[in-house]
C-alpha cells in the first residue's frame, strides 16, 4: 500500500459501523496482538485544552530525555499530524506500512472501525515499534466510550476545562459531560483536574472516590501572570517561578498549571523529570491554531475555538492583548456546534465578520450565517464562496494596525493559514519588484520612462 492508497482508503471509504468505538477499537487491537497493552500512558481528556496540555506534557518529557509518543486529534494538515514520536510526526513510509497491518484487521471484522478508530490502532503499532517509554493520549471525543479507553491504567489521567460540546453525544448538562470525561478514570490511578471545573468538580471527584484514584485539583487562583507584551505570557505557579510560556493565550497559563501539577504527580512515580526539563519544555512547546499569531502588521491570529467556553478564552485575550480595539473576523463554524451563542459573543468585540466555509460537509453555509448575524446585529457582514476569498478580502483591506482573529473551527486552520501565506508572499514579491523598479528609475529616469510597464507612474 502506497501513502496515498493508505489516505485514500482512510479519508474516504464509505464506514459502516454502528456499535461503540471502544468495543471496535478492543477488537481491532486484539486482532494486532493488543499492542496497547505493551505501553504506558497519560491519558488526557477534557473540553478545551486537552490539545495544549497534552503538547506541553509530550515535550516536557522528551526533553527529560523519554522516547515520547503523542497521540492527538484532529489533525491540522494532514493524517500524519495524529500521530508523533519525539516531536516529529510519522513518515509516509510508516504511514503507509502500518495503515496495511491496520487494513488487513479490519476487513476481518463484521462492524467496520471508524477513521478515528483506525488511526487509534495506527498509533499503538507505531508508538510500540518506537519502543515508546511513555505516549501521551488525547482522547477523541468524551472519554468514557472513546477508542483511547481501551488503554489499561495509565501512569497519570488528566482532565482539562470542561465545557458545553457534543451534547449530542456525551449529555447536554455539564455534569452529564463531566461523567463521560471522568469515564477516563482508572482503579487506583493517580488524576489531575483543572481547578477551573468548579461547577462539575463534585461529579469528578466522586469517580476518584469509587475508583480509589488519588487526586490532584490545580488551584488558578494561585497562578500569578504577567504579560510580557503582545502574546507572550510568564507565570508562577507550584515552585516555578518566572517561566515564560511560548503558547500565547492568556487561557494558557490555567492550561500550564494543569501540566506543573502533571508533572510532580510523575516525578513521584520515578520518572526523572528535573525542574529544568519542565520549565524547558513550557518555554520551548509548540501547539499550532490555539491563538497562533501568525503576522504582526496587520496581526492575524489563528484560533480554532469551536464552542462558547472555547470563545470566551479566546474573547479574553483578545481583550487583553489589545484594549479597547476592534477586531476583523474570519469565521466559519458547523452546524453541530452552537453557532449562534459562539456569534452573539463575538459581535460586540468585532469591527467586521467576513464568513466562510469550513472544509466539512457539516460546515453551516456562510451565506445563512451572515444573514442570522445581519438579523442580530448592526456589525458589518461579508459572506464568502471560499476561504481563499475572505482571507483575501480582510489582507488587501487591512490597515498596520488592524488586528484579524480567524476562528470557529479547526478545520479550517490549514487552509487560511495557506491562503494568508499567498496574499503575504505576493505582496513581498510586488514590493521587490517595486523597489527594483525605483531604483532603476532613479539611477536612468529617462531611458526607464520609455519602457515603464502599463500601470506604474
Amino acid at each position: 500500500m502506497t501513502y496515498e492508497q493508505a489516505i485514500f482508503w482512510i479519508d474516504s471509504r464509505q464506514w459502516s459501523g454502528t456499535g461503540k468505538g471502544i468495543v471496535r477499537s478492543a477488537k481491532l487491537l486484539a486482532f494486532l496482538g493488543n499492542p496497547h497493552k505493551k505501553l504506558k500512558f497519560i491519558h488526557v481528556a477534557g473540553t478545551n485544552g486537552k490539545g495544549s496540555v497534552s503538547a506541553c506534557l509530550s515535550k516536557i518529557l522528551t526533553v527529560a530525555g523519554y522516547r515520547t509518543g503523542l497521540y492527538v486529534s484532529p489533525h491540522l494538515v494532514r493524517f500524519n499530524d495524529r500521530i508523533m514520536y519525539n516531536g516529529e510526526e510519522i513518515g509516509d513510509r510508516d504511514f503507509a506500512r502500518i495503515a496495511g497491518q491496520v487494513r488487513e484487521a479490519a476487513e476481518k471484522m463484521e462492524d467496520a472501525p471508524t477513521v478515528f478508530e483506525i488511526m487509534t490502532a495506527m498509533g499503538m503499532l507505531y508508538f510500540l515499534e518506537k519502543a515508546c517509554d511513555i505516549v501521551v493520549l488525547e482522547v477523541g471525543m468524551g472519554g468514557r466510550l472513546d477508542s483511547t479507553n481501551v488503554i489499561d491504567a495509565p501512569e497519570l489521567s488528566v482532565i482539562t476545562s470542561i465545557g458545553l460540546d457534543h451534547t449530542k453525544e456525551l449529555g447536554d448538562t455539564l455534569e452529564k459531560i463531566a461523567f463521560e470525561k471522568g469515564g477516563i478514570i482508572k482503579e487506583g490511578c493517580p488524576v489531575v483536574i483543572d481547578g477551573s471545573n468548579k461547577a462539575v468538580l463534585p461529579v469528578l471527584e466522586d469517580i476518584c472516590r469509587t475508583k480509589n484514584a488519588p487526586l490532584t485539583v490545580s488551584r488558578p487562583e494561585k497562578i500569578v501572570r504577567r504579560a510580557l507584551g503582545f502574546g507572550r505570557e510568564m507565570f508562577s505557579y507550584g515552585g516555578f517561578e518566572d517561566v515564560a510560556l511560548s503558547l500565547p493565550g492568556v487561557y494558557q497559563v490555567k492550561n500550564a498549571a494543569v501540566v506543573v501539577e502533571a508533572v510532580r504527580i510523575l516525578q513521584e512515580k520515578g520518572w526523572n523529570i528535573s525542574s529544568r526539563d519542565a520549565r524547558t519544555g513550557m518555554e520551548q512547546v509548540y501547539w499550532p491554531g490555539r491563538f497562533e499569531i501568525i503576522h504582526k502588521e496587520p496581526v492575524f491570529i489563528l484560533d480554532g475555538s469551536h464552542n462558547p467556553d472555547g470563545v470566551r478564552a479566546t474573547k479574553e485575550s483578545l481583550c487583553c492583548y489589545f484594549p479597547d480595539q476592534k477586531v476583523r473576523f474570519l469565521i466559519g463554524m458547523l452546524s453541530t456546534k452552537d453557532v449562534e451563542e459562539m456569534v452573539r459573543l463575538i459581535e460586540p468585540m468585532a469591527q467586521e465578520i467576513a464568513v466562510v466555509m469550513p472544509p466539512s460537509d457539516k460546515a453551516v453555509d456562510s451565506g445563512r450565517m451572515s444573514e442570522m448575524i445581519r438579523r442580530e446585529s448592526s456589525v458589518k457582514v461579508r459572506a464568502f464562496e471560499s476561504i481563499g476569498a475572505g482571507v483575501e478580502y480582510l489582507l488587501s483591506t487591512a490597515q498596520p494596525s488592524d488586528v484579524i482573529c480567524a476562528t470557529g473551527s479547526l478545520y479550517s486552520i490549514d487552509e487560511i493559514r495557506s491562503c494568508a501565506e499567498k496574499v503575504w508572499k505576493r505582496g513581498k514579491m510586488q514590493e521587490c519588484r517595486e523597489e527594483s523598479l525605483k531604483e532603476c528609475v532613479d539611477e536612468c529616469p529617462e531611458s526607464v520612462s520609455e519602457s515603464r510597464p502599463e500601470g506604474v507612474r
